[in-house]
């Protein structure tokens, strides 16, 4: 993917571990992110009704949903944030 920074310069998104790639979650969400996976996962999985690796899928999931992708012009520091659709 490449984005046409205000500037001028390009951004660049081909691969994971980008320095100019972040993750956003937004205020609202982190709390309740929390809180699902306590219920989620860790009670469940304490219970012996989710397997670890069940439990990891979930957790991801869980944690992934809130998130926005989030890159930054190198040249001129602006953010460009996705809006989840």
């Amino acid at each position: 993917m490449k984005i046409s920074c205000y500037c001028g310069e390009m951004i660049f998104d081909s691969t994971d571990n980008l320095p100019q790639k972040g993750r956003l979650i937004p205020d609202q969400d982190w709390l309740e992110m929390f809180d699902a996976l306590e219920v989620q996962v860790v009670e469940r999985l304490a219970a012996g009704k989710l397997s670890f690796e069940a439990a990891c899928m979930q957790m991801r999931e869980l944690i992934c949903s809130p998130v926005r992708g989030m890159w930054q012009c190198a040249s001129c520091g602006r953010l460009y944030i996705d809006d989840l659709e």
